[in-house]
């Protein structure tokens, strides 16, 4: 009909985010793409709902596309998607990144199509590593951070990895953690350096544990109603414009990450070395049989993967 296709896609990150300047690039490239045909709306910060809100809306056919994370999808019913949230599962960036990369990654964004789910995944966003900050506790150790609240998204993996450490899990939305920090409703919580810079998390605590505990990578998820009206040239279209601006993320995202951790002790933040990093691999090796249930094959092939 010639008419403009509209895709709203929606995130919690905040505008200033890489995974925002993601988005903005793979609406770029979908414009230039389709000939300006069709037309990608960003909508970050939250504008569309929480996490839950804008998965939900998405596997309904409601909303077009979405970022999230593995723990999400798997407390969705793609149970797969745990093993990439796993505390300590990956050694580093290189290893996560290889395994994304691999036919393992591919088996489970395959498993959103073959569970029903409702979405299509188009692909996945380099991980961040995510690091535990407190707001007035210098922690070092599992002694210290036994009995603290510390903030959890609503999902069931976050929940237990906290209490294996001996805290105390809260569940709390995005954008009401700052709040609570400031107010002491919690003593901490957990978020890439990158978040912990642009949602202004410096200003209300004062200590980072310097220990990447997830490295959990994005998830691109277009709604299957939507994916199924598309013709196969427009989905090639999404397709190579999720791949190319994938690429332009794990470029910018590599600049970035030295920055953060500059910007934050130019901030005040104090970074603390762990007294001992197996105490806390230790702690949450029971979580693994727990969370790889039924997926013991694939979670030996993550581990089997060699990064680099």
């Amino acid at each position: 009909s010639g008419d403009t296709l509209v895709i709203r896609y929606a995130d919690v990150q905040a505008e200033n985010d890489v995974e925002t300047q993601f988005a903005h690039k793979f609406a770029e490239l979908v414009r230039e793409k389709s000939g300006g045909r069709i037309d990608v709306q960003v909508y970050p910060a939250g504008q569309m709902g929480e996490m839950a809100d804008i998965l939900s809306s998405v596997q309904m056919g409601a909303l077009e596309m979405c970022r999230t994370n593995p723990s999400w999808l798997a407390d969705a019913g793609a149970g797969s998607m745990n093993l990439l949230s796993l505390p300590f599962v990956f050694q580093d960036l290189d290893h996560a990144n290889a395994v994304l990369e691999s036919e393992t990654g591919a088996a489970m964004l395959q498993e959103l199509t073959d569970k029903g789910l409702g979405v299509h995944g188009l692909g996945y966003l380099e991980p961040s590593g995510r690091y535990f900050f407190f707001k007035d506790k210098e922690v070092s150790s599992l002694a210290d951070i036994k009995s603290l609240k510390i903030r959890v998204p609503t999902n069931s993996l976050a929940t237990s990895m906290v209490e294996s450490l001996g805290a105390s899990a809260t569940p709390i939305s995005y954008n009401e953690l700052y709040s609570s920090l400031q107010t002491g409703i919690v003593d901490g919580a957990d978020n890439p350096l990158k978040g912990i810079l642009n949602m202004s998390f410096f200003e209300v605590s004062s200590y980072v544990l310097d220990l990447a505990h997830q490295y959990e990578a994005s998830v691109i998820l277009v709604s299957d109603t939507f994916w199924n009206k598309l013709g196969a040239d427009d989905q090639a279209i999404l397709q190579e414009a999720m791949d190319e601006a994938g690429a332009y993320y794990k470029e910018i995202a590599g600049k970035e990450l030295d920055g953060y951790r500059e910007a934050l002790e130019g901030k005040g933040l104090t970074f603390v070395a762990p007294d001992d990093p197996q105490e806390w691999v230790e702690a949450v090796e029971p979580m693994y049989a727990q969370f790889s249930a039924g997926y013991e094959d694939l979670l030996q092939q993550i581990l089997d993967t060699q990064g680099g």
